[in-house]
C-alpha cells in the first residue's frame, strides 16, 4: 500500500506502542490509498501517535509486488519489470507485525533505508497470506540470529600509528 515516515526510533518505544504505531500506519494508508480490498475496520486517528508518524509515500500504492524474504533481508519488487522498490537488510528492520485478528490482511514493518529514512512499510496481503508473510519474516529473523551466534562479526582493531 505504501509507507509512512516514522519519526522516532522504535527502540525507544515499548512493544505495545510499537504495535500501535504499525496499526495507526495501516489505518492512515487504508484511508489514503484508493481501491484497497483488504479487511480493515477504520478507526479514529490515534492523536498520541501524531509526533511519531510523519508523511506518507504512496508512490507504489496499488501495485502488485513480489516479496522476497531471506536471512539477508526483505526485498520488494515489481514482478513485471523486476524493478526493486525496496531492499531492507535484516539488521535495518526494527519491528514487524500483522496477520493477527486486527490486521488479517496486512503486514507492517519498520525499516531504515536511504530513501524513506525510517518508515513503516505496509503490505496488503489478501486471502490469508499476511500470516504466512509475517511468519516467514519471523523465521528469517530467527535464522539470522542463529547465524550471528555461530559466527559473530569480528572486531576490527584499527592499526596503531
Amino acid at each position: 500500500m505504501g509507507c509512512i515516515e516514522v519519526l522516532r526510533s522504535m527502540r525507544s518505544l515499548d512493544f505495545n506502542t510499537r504495535t500501535q504505531v504499525t496499526r495507526e500506519a495501516i489505518n492512515r494508508l487504508y484511508e489514503a490509498v484508493p481501491g484497497v480490498k483488504g479487511i480493515w475496520k477504520k478507526k479514529a486517528p490515534n492523536k498520541a501517535l501524531f509526533s511519531i508518524l510523519g508523511k506518507s509515500n504512496l508512490h507504489f500504492a496499488g501495485m502488485s509486488i513480489a516479496v522476497n524474504i531471506s536471512v539477508d533481508g526483505l526485498n520488494l519488487m515489481i514482478p513485471t519489470t523486476r524493478q526493486i522498490i525496496a531492499n531492507h537488510h535484516m539488521q535495518s528492520i526494527s519491528f514487524a507485525s500483522g496477520g493477527d485478528m486486527d490486521t488479517t490482511d496486512y503486514v507492517a514493518y519498520v525499516a531504515k533505508d536511504p530513501i524513506n529514512q525510517r518508515a513503516c512499510h505496509i503490505l496488503e496481503c489478501c486471502e490469508g497470506l499476511a500470516q504466512s508473510v509475517i511468519s516467514t519474516v519471523g523465521q528469517a529473523f530467527e535464522l539470522r540470529f542463529k547465524q550471528y551466534l555461530h559466527s559473530p562479526p569480528k572486531v576490527v582493531v584499527p592499526p596503531e600509528r
